[in-house]
């Protein structure tokens, strides 16, 4: 009995609670997106701890009790409004609002969903709704990685892997089949050994997110194999905001330790080279016939010193400023700003071997190796923003990336292949390059028709310089004060300089229309059509300027560690000289062009939509040069390369519920080479190794085919599984042959190759699995891997000094595993931690193709674990901790025998080894 009156005393008690609450519910919409949904968007009530997120259609709902509030509505990036509400008990008070953006980003040609977020469950909406395959990361997602540059943040997505200094793999597909653009237009990169930017130079402080889109549509370049790359910069704040950071990191095998500079002037610590390496007017661009100086102007004509300096590695160093507001104009006009500024710096020291091995395992070239590198990284992005709701949007751009590498490289050892000696060849490779690339956007929308109509265009220009200025390469043989100058075979000390400049123009221009009425808030049809135009021009220089001896060289010992003093003596006294010869390569130009123009129709039915489309391009590439065997006063011989190509594209999507989709795509792309693969220029490391471009090449032909199925089991998580098939005719291959003196590195095209995958990606709560408690809701994580196998043919009559026709894909992994752990320490609206660990792992990949019955050449697995501890106190400042390659893990490259070992007991593997370090970085930064 008296449990029956507890029970109807506590009933009474909550139906008279509830009697005094009131509902307000609503819908919150895009105004800049013809009033779409705007999905996870903030509800909140002022001034309390009650509020909630909109669902995946924009609509909110929340309970409290009746009162006079303010209700606010916010998403990031817009604006944020505020009103007054009374609420009744027992009563639903419905608002509906819509919120403008307080920036607008030009979307890309084929995503017409994307818009201006960077919140993890917003571009997990886009994925799930977009046609095309196509995964995103944000800010908000690399923020709470640890996440510091653009390089790591793509390397988070599922079949993508990173290896030191080469770039990012995508699918097993290397840097040449990946392709690049920042807000949609191109922006060429100055490195020529790259195809795309080094996105480990573009810091995550001006991004807002990055589309990696593992299929093709006909809004994007034909040129790519493995994905092409959207990377969005930081949208415009509507509300004041600047944000301050500084930084600083510690390398366990660098830092506070001895460190080799050929520092040449303080202008040197901030990645610029000044004066003091420029190249002497004798020697100058338009000196095209060789140069002999005598001795005692030889002792004056450089600034630079070929003796390095020992120093101390000090900690490395970086600073950030962001700055950004928007103003209201009249007639619903809006007007706003970001610029932002970067700088930071990296210091590295590292030891190793470097090997070649024959076909018995014996090595012809046998060195230790010690690195001294000094980094520096520049970026700086300025945007402005001019728009009118539902009429235009204008963005005016201007963005530069710089960086910079100073690295003093000393092997010794073995080199029987180059120089027979009785004491270490020891050779120091002292260079210095700047990679320089400044760019200017116009971006624009316009709408017409109450947005059925749209077109989008936008333009830019893009400056370059690949900057070598005297590298100077020093051979001798033996180590420190009792070394021999070495003057024989070629292997005279020389000083290298290059210049690289390329401009691009390119630009696009879209019309879409959208008819044919609704369903389920979708356009039933829309057409588009468009062109794409892209214009690069090449120039390239070169000299090598070499240190020569007379016959009055009689004492040739050297101290390496001030080989200065040397040259010095033996000037004076007339025995050394420094001379160029003709040498018709030292100037190449290079101009393409690409006319491509797409149309691309889609259909929404209920459950099912199809995309179809297709995209031509014309390009059109001139090679100007001369042969090793012209003279420097013959004419330019002319190499045109001119193909079309025709990309037919189709993407299904099929909604099997609200919660999972299936998706179909099939494709035909085109892949370039990069720059150097083609540059007819043969580029030496010193040690008697060569590498040379390829004019001739072609560009490859793949043919692709993805099927996926998705899973949304909740907001802001996702499972899913792909498989993949790639046939690649023609596709570019690097290889390594034995010469008189070394190895000579070039690019060829094999026959085909093909290429099969799983890939399984998954990101969610641990609450999903394993039901909700304290440790679960607090926990995310996050896997994503990828299975292949491939195959690589070549025709034995074309190569015939190739060691195997059949191999796996130069660049492919057989598995690439990257996973993620997030814990929340500590979340309430004072304090945010959360701790974070992040793995990355590849199995082995062809690094060069060996021959004369010589092995390929392997790169092993770099297991990277990483750790990120992040706290923000106040919202406004935040202090970052985080440890990177926690293991400690080498980069090691291996080359196994073909035939019986020459040596067993002497014998080893390894072609390639270095020391990474583990890295402690600790990060400060203030918002206001």
């Amino acid at each position: 009995m008296k449990l029956k009156l507890i029970v109807t005393l506590l009933l009474i008690n909550l139906i008279s609670f509830a009697q005094n609450k009131g509902t307000v519910s609503g819908t919150l919409t895009d105004k800049d997106l013809n009033n779409e949904p705007l999905p996870f968007a903030n509800v909140i009530i002022k001034g309390t701890n009650i509020g909630v997120t909109t669902n995946e259609t924009g609509n909110y709902s929340l309970s409290i009790e009746a009162g006079t509030y303010t209700i606010q509505f916010s998403f990031l990036g817009y604006e944020t409004i505020e009103e007054k509400i009374v609420v009744k008990a027992g009563e639903t008070l419905t608002i509906n609002k819509a919120l403008g953006s307080g920036s607008y980003q030009l979307q890309d040609v084929v995503i017409q969903k994307v818009v201006s977020r960077e919140k993890e469950s917003a571009l997990l909406m886009e994925q799930k709704n977009a046609v095309e395959i196509k995964q995103s990361i944000g800010a908000q997602e690399m923020q709470r990685k640890g996440v510091s540059t653009v390089e790591q943040g793509v390397a988070k997505i599922s079949g993508v892997s990173k290896v030191a200094d080469r770039g990012i793999f995508i699918r097993g597909l290397d840097d040449r089949y990946n392709y690049l653009q920042i807000n949609g237009l191109n922006f060429i990169p100055s490195d020529p050994n790259l195809k795309t930017i080094p996105l480990s130079f573009i810091p995550t402080d001006i991004v807002r997110n990055i589309d990696v889109f593992k299929t093709f549509n006909s809004g994007l370049y034909q040129d790519f194999a493995g994905a092409s790359l959207n990377i969005w910069t930081k949208d415009i704040s509507s509300k004041p905001y600047t944000k301050v950071s500084v930084s600083a990191g510690f390398n366990s095998i660098t830092t506070f330790k001895d460190f080799k500079s050929g520092s040449e002037g303080g202008s040197d610590f901030f990645g610029y080279s000044g004066n003091n390496r420029a190249l002497p007017g004798v020697f100058g661009e338009n000196v095209a016939l060789g140069y002999q100086a005598s001795s005692s102007e030889s002792k004056d004509l450089f600034n630079s010193s070929w003796s390095p300096e020992q120093t101390t590695a000090p900690i490395s160093i970086g600073t950030s400023i962001t700055n950004s507001d928007s103003f209201d104009l009249s007639n619903d006009r809006k007007i706003g700003y970001i610029f932002n500024v970067n700088f930071s710096n990296n210091y590295l020291s590292q030891t190793g071997q470097r090997r070649n091995l024959n076909s018995e395992g014996t090595a012809f070239k046998d060195f230790d190796v010690a690195n001294s590198k000094y980094f520096t990284q520049k970026s700086a992005l300025a945007s402005l923003n001019f728009k009118k709701t539902n009429l235009y949007n204008f963005f005016f751009n201007i963005i530069y990336l710089q960086n910079s590498e100073s690295t003093i490289e000393e092997i010794q050892g073995e080199n029987t292949d180059f120089i027979t000696i009785d004491r270490p060849f020891f050779l120091r490779d002292t260079k210095y390059v700047e990679n320089t690339s400044f760019g200017i956007q116009q971006l624009g929308t316009l709408y017409f028709k109450d947005k059925k109509h749209t077109l989008e265009y936008g333009i830019a220009a893009t400056l370059g310089k690949n900057n070598m200025p005297d590298r100077k390469t020093l051979i001798t043989e033996g180590v420190g004060e009792e070394a021999d100058f070495v003057t024989f075979n070629g292997a005279n000390p020389f000083r290298f300089y290059s210049v690289l400049d390329n401009f691009n123009v390119n630009g696009k221009a879209e019309y879409e229309i959208k008819f044919g009425g609704d369903i389920d808030g979708k356009t039933k049809n829309s057409l588009r059509f468009g062109y794409a135009g892209d214009m690069t021009n090449y120039d390239f220089f070169n000299r090598t300027i070499r240190v020569n001896g007379g016959g009055n060289l009689a004492d040739t010992t050297m101290d390496t560690n001030n080989p200065q003093a040397f040259f010095d003596a033996n000037f004076d006294n007339g025995s050394l000289f420094y001379a160029s010869t003709s040498d018709p390569t030292y100037n190449v130009k290079i101009a393409q062009f690409i006319n491509a123009g797409f149309v691309n129709y889609n259909r929404n039915w209920e459950k099912l939509t199809l995309d179809v489309g297709a995209r031509f391009e014309y390009m059109f590439r001139e090679t100007k040069s001369r042969k090793e065997t012209s003279t420097v006063t013959s004419p330019f011989e002319v190499q045109v390369y001119d193909p079309i190509d025709f990309s037919p594209v189709l993407n299904l999507k099929y909604e099997l519920n609200e919660k999972s989709n299936l998706r179909f795509t099939a494709s035909k792309t085109s892949t370039k080479p990069r720059f150097r693969e083609i540059l007819p220029f043969r580029y030496q490391d010193g040690d008697g190794n060569f590498s040379i471009g390829n004019p001739d090449l072609k560009n490859t032909q793949n043919y692709n085919v993805d099927l996926k199925y998705e899973f949304f089991p909740t907001q802001s998580s996702m499972v899913a599984v792909a498989v993949f098939g790639k046939h690649i005719q023609d596709p570019i291959t690097r290889l390594l042959e034995g010469t008189s003196t070394g190895f000579l590195t070039k690019f060829v095209n094999f026959d085909e190759a093909n290429l099969f995958g799983l890939e399984l990606e998954s990101n969610f709560g641990l609450d999903v699995i394993f039901g909700e408690n304290f440790f679960t809701k607090r926990t995310t994580f996050g896997l994503n891997t990828i299975f292949m196998k491939s195959e690589e043919i070549a025709d034995k009559a074309k190569f015939p000094r190739i060691t195997s026709t059949e191999r796996s894909l130069q660049g492919a992994s057989d598995f690439i595993i990257n996973a993620d752990i997030v814990y929340d320490l500590i979340k309430n609206e004072k304090v945010e931690s959360k701790v974070s660990f992040i793995y990355n792992t590849f199995s082995d990949r062809i690094y060069a193709v060996g021959t004369d019955g010589a092995s390929d050449i392997k790169q092993k697995p770099i297991d990277m674990l990483d750790f990120t501890w992040r706290n923000t106190f106040a919202k406004k400042y935040q202090l970052n901790l985080t440890v990177k390659n926690i293991l400690n893990t080498e980069i090691l490259a291996t080359q196994d025998p073909t035939r019986p070992i020459a040596n067993p007991s002497q014998f080893s593997n390894v072609n390639n080894r270095l020391t990474q370090g583990v890295t402690v970085g600790l990060e400060f930064s203030y918002n206001f």
